[in-house]
């Protein structure tokens, strides 16, 4: 696959990044850049332009539509889902987590917070502000031109649309109904005993069936699920001050040792590095 990179662009010191990318060659199904992955230290808004493709987020399915916008917050694991070799475009803007405080801006970030995990994801290009989609283009032009405070203002004005959408949002499938409940319950319990025999039990399913069956659905495994999302969860509360040890239990590592081994394998550095 061949990708032309329109703009690409990450800004310590604005919080934010923009890639503006256009297959030249054939979309494959599947490929390395869009595997199921999470942004842990960032929101992510994607305008997809054009191609055959789905939008998958934690369980949830959504068919894309040019001028289609999603949101992600870095907790959910998401990716796109190629349906043909159709050629595609999309512009990804990555915004840190500590830009809206730092602008002063906080009551825009509630776009991103104010809903359920892989629900509300999609904002459907029927809905979205003709002037939003003109919005990122400007962003572009003005980024190219590196004048980044006004490509800034751009985006502040953007995110001021994106907030006040009144209209429903698109209802996503459900891959599997049990798998997308069995996610919100691994979510909201990540400091409890989430294991196997416990999880068939609860859901009155065999357990072997449920891991075949999670694996198809999310890619990973549901001992990797987990353990991700709890050294994810790691990383947020020593951010917050918690002492890795004091982060790692409350996120229901039984043990440092575990966390350390687990946080070496996934990342393939000390948690103390990060």
């Amino acid at each position: 696959m061949v990708d032309e990179i329109i703009t690409a662009f990450y800004g310590i010191k604005q919080n934010l990044g923009f890639d503006y990318v256009y297959n030249i060659d054939n979309a494959p199904k599947n490929d390395d850049e869009f595997i199921l992955h999470n942004h842990d230290d960032r929101y992510e808004i994607v305008l997809f332009l054009s191609g055959n493709a789905e939008f998958h987020i934690e369980g949830n399915i959504y068919r894309s539509h040019p001028h289609d916008i999603y949101i992600a917050q870095p907790l959910e694991m998401h990716h796109n889902v190629f349906l043909s070799s159709e050629k595609y475009k999309r512009v990804v803007i990555h915004i840190s987590l500590d830009f809206f405080k730092e602008n002063h801006c906080e009551d825009l970030e509630k776009v991103f917070l104010n809903r359920s995990l892989g629900e509300d994801c999609q904002i459907p290009a029927r809905i979205v502000d003709k002037e939003m989609y003109h919005l990122v283009m400007k962003m572009n032009d003005y980024i190219q031109e590196d004048v980044l405070h006004i490509a800034k203002c751009v985006l502040l004005e953007f995110l001021y649309l994106l907030n006040h959408i009144q209209e429903p949002l698109t209802v996503p499938i459900a891959a599997d109904e049990r798998i997308n409940t069995l996610l919100l319950y691994i979510n909201d319990h990540l400091d409890e005993d989430l294991s196997l025999d416990n999880l068939a039990a609860k859901y009155f399913v065999n357990k072997y069936y449920l891991c075949r069956t999670f694996k198809k659905i999310t890619g990973y495994t549901i001992n990797h699920y987990i353990n991700y999302k709890r050294l994810i969860l790691v990383r947020d509360l020593h951010s917050k001050g918690q002492t890795l040890l004091e982060a790692s239990t409350n996120a229901g590592f039984n043990n440092y040792a575990h966390f350390y081994r687990m946080y070496r394998k996934e990342f393939g550095t000390n948690p103390r590095a990060h």
